[in-house]
């Protein structure tokens, strides 16, 4: 008879307590793989956020330092050589013979009194123009802490030369083809008053502070304006200034704070007006960008001054701050009068 009481083989195998733990050690395992991944997916997005806003500094930075470089100076017309020469002859024809300063005599006494007085009419017409030309606003660099203008010279494009007629709702200055420029930069605080994002509607990838005043209908950021010296000085005369604060382009909403400060050679200072002073030496550009770990935080508005904000407060808000200092060429060189003062001085006479 078969003997029942042999041992029976029993297999391994896991309880119930060994699957719990081990499908919760996967679970555990998964959440961290996840947790990883989605932090590494918002530090790249992050990181990337970060050079795009530096190589957009480095553009804006380049650009005005480009605009600054081009400035045009007017020199002064010096009349001293003219006036010598005219005495000259002047007095070279006082050596005439007798008899050529009779016949002068004789054919000048023919001259009627309406000759004399065109004379003196185109006489006193140049001295209006002289005077006209000489209390104008001459070309140059005029600006304060948070706003500049630089006249340039840039020959037009062809495609400028197109009439093109400003609409009547825009409200708009329509520019005028010229090799004179006035270039301005300045930040636009949120308002409806100022210049409009064209790209807003186009544009995904924006900060917060500009999807903030984008949602109330406003635009703000930096703004750069190119117009014709003529026709800023007519709307300036006209007090159209609602339209120059509507005319020119947004073309960083996401700068937020600009300011900018003069050399003269011995001090910095935060105004200079070309009129009277010359040039500067350097210009110090400072722009303020929000970053969007700092947006979330707090949503500082546009046009704040960067002097205000203390290290604290740009760690908290994440701001990043951006220099460049640009060196106009020939600014340095003194008037000819006063270099031939100071000429026994050497190279230092002529500020170099």
């Amino acid at each position: 008879m078969p003997n029942n009481d042999s041992p029976r083989i029993r297999r391994g195998g896991f309880t119930l307590v060994e699957l719990m733990l081990a499908l919760s050690l996967v679970v555990v395992a998964t959440a961290l793989i996840g947790s990883l991944m989605q932090m590494y997916a918002r530090n790249f997005a992050s990181r990337g956020a970060d050079i795009r806003r530096q190589q957009l500094a480095r553009s804006i930075l380049t650009m005005m330092a480009d605009d600054i470089r081009s400035v045009v100076m007017e020199q002064e017309y010096d009349t001293s050589v003219l006036e010598q020469l005219v005495g000259a002859s002047g007095g070279g024809s006082a050596t005439t013979t007798g008899a050529e300063t009779s016949e002068l005599d004789s054919g000048t006494a023919g001259l009627d009194s309406s000759s004399t007085t065109t004379v003196t009419s185109v006489t006193s017409d140049s001295d209006t123009l002289g005077a006209t030309i000489s209390t104008a606003m001459p070309p140059g660099i005029y600006g304060d802490q948070y706003s500049l203008m630089i006249d340039v010279s840039r020959i037009p494009r062809p495609d400028e030369y197109t009439p093109q007629q400003a609409s009547i709702t825009d409200s708009i200055i329509a520019d005028v083809p010229g090799d004179m420029k006035t270039v301005t930069y300045y930040v636009q605080e949120a308002t409806a008053q100022g210049v409009d994002d064209a790209m807003a509607n186009f544009s995904r990838d924006v900060t917060s502070a500009s999807a903030a005043s984008l949602s109330q209908g406003f635009s703000s950021g930096l703004v750069r304006r190119q117009l014709d010296r003529g026709v800023i000085a007519y709307a300036e005369e006209m007090g159209d200034t609602q339209s120059l604060y509507r005319t020119g382009d947004l073309v960083a909403p996401e700068v937020l704070m600009l300011e900018f400060a003069y050399y003269d050679g011995t001090q910095w200072l935060t105004e200079w007006d070309s009129s009277t002073q010359s040039l500067p030496w350097l210009i110090q550009i400072t722009l303020a960008m929000q970053s969007e770990s700092g947006s979330q935080t707090a949503v500082l508005p546009a046009g704040t001054s960067v002097s205000t904000l203390t290290q604290t407060d740009r760690e908290t808000y994440g701001i990043n701050i951006y220099e460049l200092v640009v060196a106009i060429p020939g600014a340095q060189l003194k008037p000819a009068d006063t270099a031939s003062l100071d000429a026994a001085s050497g190279m230092s006479s002529m500020g170099l």
